[in-house]
């Protein structure tokens, strides 16, 4: 097999991959990067394809020796398409290191659970299926930021990119024709807009575990402790639980120090993480114990009778997915399907405005809210249909 191009390291090669990129109006892109030891994963290197999708142009651009900006900067530009497999984790990182949100998105694996190839299918998986092609997976856990990185690590690199436009081709035309484009393009730019938006450190508290048994005091020393913890995280890129655990912050946060001599004997506090940090965690806690965080609001049940509905529901909208080859978990959840059968029995009959629920708009209301609502008002009926692809089947009342 001939030796794979090397990687790209030449500002000037930079620039004009991306002015073809450009031209091109859609490329194909698919980041390497280490997370161990990191809370935001280190760039390791960009790979891109364009052209032909039978025969793409691809290319891996070094970001250790070039920056990879006048590339990376086309995923915000809505005038190209940029299309990614499993995109969550690439975004996030460019969100989060350049502050890119995707803005021409489409991610290949949204695709195919459109389509019935599997909910959260693998690439390698996605290119057999649709290219008869295998990817060696012999470099996946690569150590990709160690220099000079071999032929087959580029190659390997490379494959996932050189397959991307066709795939992206066959599932969109699989699209077009079942009329789904539409549903894919919102999905794929909900998981950019998720990529980009990162949580504010005043609210990552809640997402520590146990934050919920605290008294008001208590918790507001924690929100102050967990948005030290973050801001501290991100300024050393370590995990946050290397700074201090989710249990220890309860803790803190329960005793309410107010001298760093009082964190001593702390269970999960080192002496030596008391001593580098001491100072800043009691002044979290002075800064938070006064100003308590406004109480969560705890979901309401559905009244007696109609639990058993939004199993119904949830049902119902897992048999017209399973029947539209849709992966259920892009329609609606359980909570989704609670929330309509509360604003159901709340007064939905009686012509208010209907709230924003998923299961009320778009696409979602075409492949199963609306016949969620039948079954609701009682003009359809749910029965057993052991023959058909959903085990269920709708029949008028």
């Amino acid at each position: 097999m001939s030796a794979s191009p090397g990687p790209v390291t030449d500002p000037r090669r930079v620039r004009e991959i991306a002015a073809e990129l450009r031209a091109a109006g859609r490329f194909a892109l698919d980041l390497e990067f280490v997370s161990e030891s990191r809370y935001v994963p280190e760039l390791c290197l960009v790979q891109v394809g364009w052209g032909d999708p039978d025969a793409p142009r691809v290319a891996a651009i070094d970001p250790l020796e070039a920056d990879p900006a006048p590339v990376l900067d086309l995923v915000a530009d809505p005038a190209v398409e940029v299309v990614l497999h499993s995109a969550q984790g690439d975004l996030s990182l460019l969100g989060t290191r350049l502050g890119l949100a995707g803005e021409n998105v489409v991610d290949t694996q949204v695709a195919a659970a459109f389509l019935g190839l599997g909910d959260q299918v693998g690439y390698a998986a996605l290119v057999e299926e649709l290219r008869g092609a295998t990817i060696d997976k012999a470099h996946q856990f690569t150590d990709w930021c160690r220099r000079p990185l071999s032929d087959e690590q580029l190659r390997y690199a490379l494959d996932d990119v050189r397959h991307l436009p066709a795939i992206w081709r066959e599932l969109s035309a699989r699209l077009a024709a079942r009329g789904r484009l539409g549903w894919v393009a919102e999905e794929s730019a909900a998981v950019a807009r998720a990529a980009a938006t990162r949580t504010d450190p005043g609210e990552m508290y809640r997402k520590v575990r146990g934050h919920e048994r605290l008294k008001p005091a208590s918790l507001g020393a924690l929100r102050a402790l967990a948005a030290w913890r973050e801001r501290e995280a991100l300024a050393s890129n370590r995990p946050p639980s290397w700074l201090v655990k989710d249990p220890t912050l309860v803790e803190i946060a329960r005793r309410l120090p107010e001298r760093p001599a009082e964190l001593g004997g702390i269970r999960g506090l080192s002496e030596g993480a008391a001593r580098r940090h001491g100072r800043a965690l009691v002044e979290a806690v002075r800064e938070g114990r006064d100003v308590p965080p406004p109480a969560e609001p705890r979901p309401r049940r559905l009244p007696g009778p109609a639990r058993g509905w939004g199993s119904l529901v949830a049902g119902l909208v897992q048999a017209r997915c399973r029947e539209a080859d849709v992966a259920p978990r892009f329609v609606a959840s359980r909570a989704d399907a609670d929330a309509l059968v509360r604003w159901w029995i709340e007064g939905g009959t009686e012509g208010a405005p209907e709230p924003d629920l998923p299961l009320l708009s778009g696409w979602r209301r075409e492949l199963a809210g609306q016949a969620a609502l039948d079954w609701l008002a009682g003009q359809t009926a749910i029965a057993a249909d052991p023959g058909s692809a959903s085990g269920l089947k709708l029949v008028e009342s």
